[in-house]
């Protein structure tokens, strides 16, 4: 990755098919073709949070830049195993953050990447100590708060 500004790459060497399609996973037990419009959405994302450095607000760390991007890959093919993918708003926040949020309904989820690593909050009602839950974001936070949304 350069400095500051992500790009989506798909290196030929490490494509599983054929004919030579992108893809998401490179264990050929669990990759599946990247659709066209779906490679737009990344695209589209990273292009954002490399927009993200330009302009007065603070920009984001290099460290957040690299976690979002990370990320990105990964919540992208969760979220098209578990349904539902949609493209996230993505911001910054004073701290140097990039966050990307999801809304569906009175439910929602935001990720946060920074320096101190990658978090979480979803929030599914107007109860703070019901309704909602926060936490460092795995593979499993999120899978569990992706399926709390699209529900």
């Amino acid at each position: 990755m350069n400095a500051i500004s992500p790009t989506l790459y798909f290196p030929q060497s490490n494509t599983v098919f054929a004919n030579s399609s992108p893809v998401v996973s490179t264990e050929a037990s669990q990759a599946r073709p990247v659709h066209p419009f779906s490679r737009i959405d990344l695209d589209q994302c990273m292009n954002k949070m490399a927009n993200l450095t330009q302009g007065n607000a603070r920009r984001p760390t290099q460290r957040a830049l690299e976690l979002a991007s990370e990320w990105l890959y990964l919540i992208f093919d969760r979220a098209n195993k578990l349904g539902g993918w949609s493209r996230p708003h993505i911001s910054s926040t004073e701290d140097g953050e990039i966050v990307f949020e999801w809304w569906r309904q009175r439910r929602n989820l935001t990720l946060y990447f920074g320096d101190d690593g990658p978090e979480y909050i979803e929030v599914w009602g107007p109860n703070i100590d019901d309704d909602m839950r926060s936490g460092e974001l795995t593979n499993w936070s999120f899978s569990t708060a992706w399926l709390r949304l699209q529900s």
